[in-house]
């Protein structure tokens, strides 16, 4: 696959600032529940769940966690620059480390992003499990992966929960990745430009389009990073040309013929892999996750890295 050349003096993000005093409304109204792996009910529950998702699965729900998937998507996009035809583009998602995310792990999963010779690097949401301090023995790891046009972080629900979202910020900023918070950066290949476009999170903070796009010029191709996939409908009659999203992990487990036995608010009506929304059939990627939540266990439903090798149609 042809990649984008890069050009060190023409290749430099700018970004854009955020006005945090301008929200928008719930989009999910609900009650966020807290699920805190350090009290002693929830780690009874835990252990008592897993040993029986262990016992009924024959000991592979414990295992497939370890069988990360990487998943090859080609996108056929109409209105996507030329100049960035053939951009391969890796979307990791939903890692909670702190919870059965180790640090080994990440390091295994840096290694495996960079095999893949990212041009453009996305995290979609819930870096942590909680608590922000996990996370700082990652920071090697993270910084380790590489791209020629950047890499960029939104926040998830879980990134609130500790009320520590600024050390997170802090975090990803050492560990050279741009966190936006309604927040958006333009990035320039030769004659042609694309932006990036993160929203805070839907569920716990505040998202505001409006101020995520300020500035920008209402016909450049824009691609969406929103934790929650349910905002597809809305981000695809404003005009992106991809949403990508996290949050449902796919379900994290699933049987035949039924599917995701529950889904999150937020991410039940898009749930995994590739949709197509609106009218202008705005394509919407949601991750199954890196890592796990509430219980330690994946079934039928393996972690991913999703590689995503952008087509244009303008060529």
């Amino acid at each position: 696959m042809a990649r984008v050349p890069y050009k060190s003096n023409k290749e430099t993000p700018m970004r854009r600032g955020v006005d945090k005093n301008e929200t928008e409304q719930p989009l999910f109204p609900g009650q966020e529940k807290d699920h805190d792996p350090s009290r002693r009910s929830t780690k009874l529950r835990t252990i008592l769940m897993t040993a029986i998702a262990t016992v009924f699965t024959g000991g592979y729900a414990l295992w497939e966690p370890r069988r990360v998937e990487v998943k090859q998507v080609q996108l056929n996009l109409p209105k996507l620059p030329s100049a960035f035809d053939g951009l391969r583009l890796i979307q990791f998602s939903d890692a909670h480390i702190g919870f059965h995310t180790s640090v080994k792990q990440i390091e295994k999963l840096a290694v495996m992003i960079q095999e893949q010779q990212p041009d453009l690097i996305c995290f979609t949401g819930d870096i942590v499990e909680r608590d922000a301090e996990p996370m700082r023995e990652c920071i090697p790891a993270l910084s380790s992966m590489h791209a020629k046009f950047g890499k960029f972080a939104i926040f998830g629900n879980h990134d609130y929960r500790g009320k520590q979202q600024e050390e997170v910020e802090k975090m990803f900023e050492q560990a050279g990745f741009t966190l936006l918070r309604n927040a958006h950066v333009v990035i320039q290949h030769h004659e042609d430009q694309i932006a990036v476009v993160g929203l805070d999170d839907a569920l716990t903070g505040k998202p505001n389009l409006a101020t995520a796009t300020e500035g920008l010029d209402k016909d450049i191709w824009k691609v969406l990073l929103m934790h929650e996939p349910d905002y597809a409908d809305r981000a695809a009659s404003n005009g992106f040309g991809l949403q990508l999203s996290g949050h449902s992990h796919g379900g994290q487990v699933r049987f035949p013929w039924i599917g995701a036995l529950s889904a999150p608010r937020g991410a039940q009506k898009f749930v995994q892999g590739l949709y197509y929304v609106g009218w202008t059939k705005m394509p919407v990627y949601v991750n199954r996750g890196f890592g796990m939540t509430h219980l330690p266990i994946r079934f039928l439903c393996r972690p991913e890295v999703t590689v995503f090798h952008l087509q244009s149609l303008q060529t």
